[in-house]
């Protein structure tokens, strides 16, 4: 059975709408001719629907080939609260249908349980899309998924890089968390702490939006780049915020809350042991691959010269077959980010087979295959996209 909650009705433009917030199987008193927004749990998954839109307007939808931004801006679903007109927050990522007499947005990652999401409805576009005239006005909604049993309390469990040792222009950080965070609280819980106990004012880059991962669980922390790059306002004025031959950590408090308004299960630090600032440009050239046997899903492995960016290792290489079709698998990042593995499917085949490195791939410091991050003036080499793609290969068998 289908568990419907309507935890509340938005207003349509400047009028509004009259609604009664209930439980399962209560239904809501609106206008007849005001759409109904509402947060709907069914087996399987869970989706938010819109109700009273005009029977022309779902079928003009039906009709319509209509990407993916198209629906975003007629029918937005944010994880926390409706943005303002200012704020310039993207809506979540997933799909959009016409089901029998509504439409329906089902995201591509689960909501997060006693999280308020907010829910945009723009009638204008939506009748655009529709070529059917469906009105004017916004229509704003908030919910909040209710919580299911609760879970263990949440911890940090890893914090990139893993080494001790990072240059002293390096670039960011990333928090890894065992379960989904709130917004708005992760700079006031992180802090960047000298051998002293004093702490570094202005050491990260606070931006209108957390940077986090889809499932909220992976927070992205820049040091703040204007005090990285050399000659800019901010360097000249304080300096980097890590300085070579020092030790800083970096201070997580357990009061950081999760989706679930819970603090962590404690706090957690890790400590940087600072070297002097790394201003050279990676070079796949300079990387050691060791090739897999015939007809085994031992892993290929790559090894760095140099520490590389966890997240981006991750995704921008990639193997290719001799046809330069994409050969499915599995990525590991080793220890202290020096060394990258990729598994197979299915067992290797003999023949010729390259590691594609995308030229955005990082070290520690931002430098990437194209260009520079910390470069003074008049220094600056860039090297053209497509120029600096890497190709490393690799051959199975003799």
């Amino acid at each position: 059975m289908n568990r419907r909650i309507r935890l509340r009705i938005g207003a349509l433009g400047g009028g509004g709408l009259m609604a009664l917030a209930s439980c399962a199987d209560t239904a809501a008193r609106v206008d007849v001719d005001s759409p109904i927004i509402e947060f709907v749990e069914e087996a399987p998954g869970e989706l938010v629907a819109v109700d009273r839109l005009p029977q022309t307007v779902l079928a003009g939808l039906r009709l319509s080939e209509i990407d993916a931004d198209s629906w975003r801006g007629a029918l937005g679903v944010f994880s926390g609260p409706v943005p303002g007109p200012d704020d310039l927050t993207p809506p979540m990522l997933g799909t959009y249908e016409v089901e029998a007499d509504r439409l329906v947005f089902r995201g591509r990652f689960p909501l997060v349980r006693g999280l308020q999401h907010g829910v945009r409805l723009d009638l204008e576009v939506l009748g655009r899309l529709s070529g059917r005239d469906a009105g004017s006005g916004i229509v704003t909604h908030e919910f909040t998924p209710p919580e299911t049993e609760p879970g263990p309390a949440t911890r940090v469990t890893a914090v990139y890089p893993t080494s001790r040792r990072v240059p002293m222009n390096l670039l960011k950080l990333y928090i890894h968390l065992s379960a989904p965070m709130r917004f708005g609280e992760a700079y006031a819980n992180i802090r960047l702490v000298d051998e002293n106990g004093d702490v570094v004012p202005d050491a990260y880059l606070e931006m209108p939006q957390e940077l986090w991962d889809p499932e909220r669980t992976r927070l992205t922390l820049f040091f703040d780049p204007g005090r990285i790059k050399r000659e800019v306002g901010p360097n000249l004025q304080l300096g980097l915020p890590l300085q070579a031959g020092r030790s800083f950590r970096v201070v997580i408090d357990p009061g950081w809350r999760d989706a679930r308004g819970q603090p962590l299960a404690e706090g957690f630090e890790k400590v940087l042991t600072v070297v002097e600032p790394d201003r050279t440009m990676p070079r796949a050239e300079d990387w050691q691959v060791e090739a897999p046997g015939v007809r085994s899903v031992a892993p290929v492995q790559l090894a760095f010269n140099e520490p590389m960016d966890h997240a981006l290792a991750e995704r921008m290489l990639v193997v290719l077959d001799a046809n330069g079709a994409p050969v499915l698998g599995t990525v590991q990042v080793g220890g202290e980010e020096r060394s990258w593995s990729f598994t197979p499917e299915r067992p290797w085949q003999a023949g010729r087979y390259v590691i594609d490195v995308h030229p955005d791939i990082e070290d520690l410091a931002g430098n990437n295959l194209a260009h520079l991050f910390d470069v003074a003036r008049g220094e600056d080499v860039r090297v053209e996209t497509e120029d600096a793609r890497a190709r490393i290969p690799f051959v199975v068998g003799s």
